[in-house]
């Protein structure tokens, strides 16, 4: 099981995260909260996991992986639940809105989306992710130009 939530969020809150060219992956930090997020082209999936996760591996389609964090002190960060809201806007200053999954695996809590995109499009994501229990909305906006390198 352990070896699936790695493989599948190389992404965020794992080791394999340092795997990651920086510019996919990313850190806001908020007074209580952190929000990790990273972009990879689908193709970037292992095809067994893909399947297991019912995720659509192809040139045109990306992934987004969102993972919200709970800090206080000096304690590790905890995952926690929240509702993640999100849109991202291509070059065509085209909108559209992120469909987020939920998925949980132990202690790890991480949301997923995927959109169709063009290779080399410069992509711009506004997330609105919501802790559960808290009226706090954390704003996050970043651009990603996504490339398949298989």
């Amino acid at each position: 099981m352990v070896k699936r939530l790695l493989a599948l969020a190389l992404l965020l809150a794992s080791p394999l995260a340092n795997a990651l060219p920086d510019e996919n992956q990313g850190i806001t930090e908020f007074d209580n909260y952190r929000v990790h997020y990273s972009v990879i082209p689908s193709t970037f999936l292992e095809k067994k996991v893909a399947r297991e996760y019912d995720l659509t591996r192809s040139r045109s389609v990306g992934l987004l992986n969102v993972a919200v964090h709970r800090t206080s002190g000096d304690d590790a960060p905890k995952p926690i639940t929240a509702q993640i809201k999100g849109t991202f806007t291509n070059e065509a200053r085209q909108t559209k809105e992120l469909s987020f999954r939920r998925v949980q695996e132990g202690d790890a809590v991480y949301y997923l989306a995927q959109f169709q995109y063009r290779q080399g499009e410069l992509l711009i994501f506004e997330l609105e992710p919501a802790p559960y229990g808290d009226s706090t909305t954390l704003p996050v906006r970043f651009s990603r130009e996504l490339y398949d390198d298989e």
